[in-house]
């Protein structure tokens, strides 16, 4: 980003060329460069004319050095040509008298505002300063970009005094940092208008924020986060969305250089407040770190990674939530030693076609299983021990297509309350009366009778 009350000396403006669009307006492209940062702004000459009269009137400058307007053929392009040069010489002239004293007005017209660190941290903290209450208030909390935590980050860095005008005092924005509950971040691999700075390419640290309990970021770039000692101690609620995460620690242990994590873990390192984990479409391929750096875990979401097994996850006692679906987990074995006391569990969309291992899953209250690759009814059997078991999804699997599927179902399972939830639908009337007869012919079958039983 650019910064200019460190590289002017290195700024320099440039024209290099004009273009007049359909309507026959002339814009004329300003490129503008503070050491390695670079961005182009197009004006037309009213705007000149208009940025010329301020600084005449408030700063000095000499009247004349401004090419004058021409009524006829100022559409030529010969014309425009002399005028792009004169314009560019005019902006070289007004930078080198002005350099050390760069006014409003001129860095308003070049647009330093979108570029440039301490311009964006003023604006921040004026609308902190006005608005920062009502963000505090909002659920929602405010959503930085990753723009504005890099100039914040820098901002910190600088030995410059604050400004003398309160409305612009970097103290509100600390100030509003430290009191912010919920931080959410977005990222992008895109470019920051039309510069040559790509948001994911910008570092950032989280040190002012103190108090976050909910964070949330998406489409980052984890590695470029530094200093997460203070989310540590705070946040209760992360969730991260399309950041190419190919582990949990990119982003737990983001600001440790080599990502390792061990049961001797440093505790400073450890998210011990953290009691949901929902990192969502990344491409996560195990989850086994969270046993140690979320000790108290409650809810994990991992929907939509690339995990082709499940981890035994009996280290989080307090585990109750687990949802993996969308991933590529084709065979489960042996669920009751992994998932402890697991009480929701969504594996749809993968591709399961073997329901042993969720036999003795006896805490289980939901399952679902939608869209995977259960094709024989009496794969079901293996769930009939699960009496907790009040809401099952097999929608999407080939054996939900058979005949009088829901009434097998419901069958083996000895569902005959409509208390049990198949599908997203409790079961009719008919239906439960239809399994009762089937039970009682099966029983008449069998040769016993209900006594007997």
């Amino acid at each position: 980003m650019s910064c200019y009350v460190q590289h002017c000396r290195e700024c320099n403006i440039a024209i290099p060329q004009a273009e007049t669009d359909t309507d026959g307006v002339t814009y004329y492209k300003i490129k503008v460069n503070v050491g390695e940062i670079t961005w182009s702004v197009h004006k037309r000459y009213k705007e000149f004319l208009e940025l010329h009269k301020k600084l005449v009137n408030e700063h000095t400058v000499t009247k004349d050095i401004l090419p004058g307007k021409k009524i006829i053929g100022n559409k030529e392009p010969n014309f425009i040509e002399r005028r792009r040069i004169g314009l560019e010489i005019y902006l070289q002239t007004i930078l080198s008298f002005l350099q050390k004293s760069m006014p409003d007005e001129l860095f308003d017209f070049l647009e330093f505002g979108k570029y440039d660190v301490i311009l964006i941290v003023k604006k921040l903290a004026a609308d902190f300063l006005q608005n920062g209450d009502c963000y505090l208030l909002n659920d929602s909390g405010f959503n930085f970009n990753v723009l504005l935590l890099y100039a914040i980050s820098e901002r910190l860095k600088l030995p410059c005094p604050d400004s003398e005008n309160n409305e612009f005092n970097f103290s509100h924005v600390l100030d509003f940092c430290s009191r912010l509950e919920c931080l959410a971040i977005k990222g992008g691999n895109h470019n920051v208008g039309t510069s040559n700075i790509i948001y994911n390419k910008l570092n950032f640290e989280l040190s002012s924020f103190k108090n976050v309990k909910k964070f949330e970021c998406y489409n980052i770039a984890s590695h470029m986060i530094y200093n997460l000692m203070t989310l540590r101690e705070t946040v209760r609620i992360i969730t991260v969305y399309n950041s190419k995460l190919k582990s949990p620690e990119d982003i737990l242990l983001s600001d440790n250089i080599h990502k390792e994590w061990s049961c001797e873990m440093d505790p400073n390192m450890i998210w011990t407040k953290l009691k949901v984990v929902d990192f969502s479409w990344n491409e996560i391929q195990t989850m086994k770190s969270l046993t140690v750096l979320t000790p108290n875990v409650k809810t994990i979401n991992l929907n939509g990674n690339l995990l082709n097994t499940i981890e035994d996850m009996t280290p989080l006692t307090y585990l109750g939530h687990l949802s993996l679906s969308n991933n590529n987990i084709t065979q489960v074995f042996d669920l009751h030693t992994k998932l402890g006391n697991v009480i929701y569990l969504n594996l749809s969309s993968n591709k399961i076609s073997d329901l042993r291992a969720f036999s003795k899953l006896f805490s289980i209250e939901v399952l679902d299983l939608g869209s995977n690759s259960v094709a024989e009814i009496e794969q079901i059997q293996h769930l009939s021990g699960l009496q907790n078991m009040n809401y099952l999804v097999l929608s999407g699997n080939p054996v939900s297509t058979i005949v009088d599927y829901r009434i097998k179902v419901l069958g083996i399972l000895k569902k005959r309350t409509s208390d049990f939830c198949l599908d997203n639908e409790r079961p009719t009337q008919k239906e439960l009366d239809t399994v009762a007869i089937m039970q009682a012919l099966k029983v008449a079958k069998e040769g016993k009778t209900l006594l007997d039983r």
